[in-house]
């Protein structure tokens, strides 16, 4: 069985500042379990939903931007029993693992080296983290490299897309999941 929990649903920066709605990402089990964009305040949400942060397999960032990524570092130690144990995978965009115009990377080098698998991904590649296949999608944000993720679990593919404006590429890398995760901070006629 397949369970996807919402931890936070906030985005942008105001909702990053105020947290009215947490920033915590999204935590996918499906045997194999992922964090996706574990922004502010994702490892106290995890304790909150009841989640053991030192049994996720995988942390899925999708840019470089804080309310993606910021609580990414502290859980790549808990995946990694405080670095003692060599073990998970972190995927993410280029601009995760080397930074991007005046962002530094947001995963420094000492965490990405704790970890078994570091992964850059860009658009239409693939990847497996035990049986789970995932798949980079476009996106149209102003960290460049943003990326998407196609997951392909045992019920169904999710599919997530990321801080993007909706282009006719974004909504075709996205046909026919299952589930549909769409991050929409900007409603309305809002670009």
């Amino acid at each position: 069985m397949t369970r996807l929990i919402f931890l936070g649903t906030g985005g942008g920066r105001f909702a990053t500042i105020y947290q009215m709605r947490a920033t915590a990402g999204i935590y996918l089990d499906d045997g194999v379990r992922m964090h996706i964009d574990p922004g502010p305040g994702a490892l106290v949400h995890m304790h909150r939903a009841g989640i053991d942060p030192t049994q996720t397999d995988a942390i899925l960032i999708s840019h470089c931007h804080p309310d993606h990524y910021t609580d990414a570092e502290i859980l790549i130690e808990a995946m990694t029993m405080g670095g003692t144990k060599k073990r998970g995978t972190i995927i993410g965009s280029k601009s995760v693992f080397e930074g991007v115009k005046d962002f530094s990377p947001a995963i420094s080098s000492y965490h990405s080296k704790l970890v078994e698998h570091t992964i850059s991904m860009v658009p239409k590649m693939r990847v497996k983290v035990g049986h789970v296949a995932i798949e980079a999608t476009p996106s149209a944000h102003s960290d460049e490299f943003t990326i998407g993720f196609r997951i392909f679990t045992s019920n169904g593919v999710i599919s997530y897309v990321s801080d993007t404006a909706l282009t006719p590429e974004v909504l075709a890398a996205h046909r026919m999941a299952r589930v549909l995760i769409i991050a929409c901070t900007r409603p309305q006629k809002s670009r």
